[in-house]
């Protein structure tokens, strides 16, 4: 497959107009990175720990992200994404499977909801439920073939899109706070587990999990100054407020009538462009024996299947959310080890094998709320990505060597960026 010039596989372009570029660039990292991680998860953790647990997600994820705009230079990056590009696609892959999952979750909750028959007997129970899974399939495929309509687009769109979302975002937030009040604060709840215990793997995840998207790579080596994610940090945060916003466990019925439908039309924007970009960036890589858009299509699949209101719910919003929290971590974990040497084929076989292994002590932590059972789990997944790493570093690296370019695209090489 040939390389397009403007892909994080080519040399990146030198950019003209510094300023605009650099918070264009930020406003995409961030617009992209805000999914339903950050527009739900920060829901679940106030709910269960109050307003420290929206702070232990908030902090080293705002944190975590930015860093890598100054871990990171254009060619690291270029570099890293060549040696790993495998793990850049499932993690891509994964994003768009969890995107749509929660697209057909939040329909059926907010959109679709089902009505409530007194006394109805199981078979019409079960007759309500499958007339409700044909709207969340419509919105399924209409939101995701948005998404495909724009990841066509090139640079230059992607940008303008980023300005209309975060503004729109920033919009959306000022209307909702504005309509309640002021912020509303979540009582610190006076039983339960301590946040405390998910605190490392939350760490690790956000530290870990932006090597691995695309669209940052796309950022960084596009951007003429690696403070665009400072930017995306000042942005990202303001974004998680907003889906804070939502909460408020003592008068959840007056918060929700007000701001959940200005949350609902972000959730819409921020969607179609996290499913988009992460379409964009699968669809443009080198393909293996499978075809990228047949992965695509099994992701979209996986995801829908998912999202239905027979499997939809907080526990499989959870088990995805469970990659970002120990496969792909402990991926990272693991390159990093590994350096500039890569990883040896074999040692994503050996992560998966252990992260399988993994899944009943995460499922207690995650879903069963048992969150000291989370330290152990992140202590496995730092030592475990260690030794792999160490086992496994090679000059043959895991990933899939880029297509060299076609006669006809030698023309189209750019220069390295000028950036700092």
């Amino acid at each position: 497959m040939s390389l397009p010039a403007s892909s994080h596989w080519a040399p990146a372009r030198t950019m003209t107009g510094h300023i605009g570029q650099t918070v264009g660039w930020g406003l995409y990292a961030a617009s992209s990175w805000t999914w339903c991680i950050g527009m739900f998860l920060p829901i679940i953790l106030l709910d269960r720990f109050g307003v420290w647990g929206f702070w232990a997600f908030a902090i080293p994820n705002v944190l975590g992200c930015a860093a890598f705009g100054y871990v990171f230079k254009p060619e690291s990056s270029r570099r890293f994404a060549r040696q790993h590009l495998d793990a850049i696609r499932w993690f891509g892959l994964a994003t768009i499977a969890f995107q749509v999952f929660f697209l057909g979750w939040s329909a059926g909750m907010f959109l679709f909801t089902p009505e409530i028959v007194p006394n109805a007997d199981p078979a019409t129970q079960a007759a309500i439920e499958q007339t409700r899974a044909w709207p969340i399939v419509a919105t399924i495929l209409t939101w995701t073939a948005a998404a495909l309509a724009i990841a066509r687009f090139g640079d230059r769109v992607w940008l303008g899109f980023a300005w209309l979302t975060a503004i729109a975002s920033g919009t959306l937030f000022a209307i909702g706070l504005s309509r309640v009040g002021g912020f509303p604060m979540p009582p610190q709840p006076e039983t339960g587990p301590s946040v405390l215990g998910a605190v490392p793997l939350l760490v690790l995840g956000f530290l870990a999990c932006p090597a691995l998207d695309a669209t940052f790579h796309r950022a960084r080596q596009q951007s003429p100054s690696r403070h665009s994610f400072a930017i995306f940090g000042a942005v990202f945060l303001l974004m998680l407020l907003f889906a804070a916003s939502t909460f408020e466990a003592e008068s959840m019925g007056r918060v929700a009538s007000i701001v959940l439908p200005l949350a609902v039309a972000q959730w819409t924007l921020q969607i179609v462009f996290t499913i988009g970009a992460h379409l964009r960036e699968v669809l443009e890589l080198p393909s293996r024996r499978i075809g990228s858009g047949v992965l695509v299509l099994l992701a979209v699949l996986v995801g829908g299947i998912a999202g239905l209101p027979w499997l939809a719910g907080e526990a499989m919003y959870l088990c995805f959310l469970g990659l970002y929290g120990v496969v792909f971590p402990m991926y990272v974990v693991a390159a990093a080890t590994a350096g500039l040497r890569g990883l040896r084929r074999g040692a994503g076989w050996v992560l998966l094998a252990i992260s399988i292994m993994l899944a009943p002590l995460a499922w207690l932590g995650f879903v069963e709320n048992q969150v000291l059972l989370l330290l152990p789990v992140a202590a496995v997944v730092a030592i475990a990505g260690w030794g792999v790493g160490r086992r496994f570093s090679g000059t043959q690296a895991d990933g899939l060597k880029p297509a060299a370019p076609r006669e006809d695209q030698r023309s189209h090489s750019i220069p390295e960026a000028v950036g700092d």
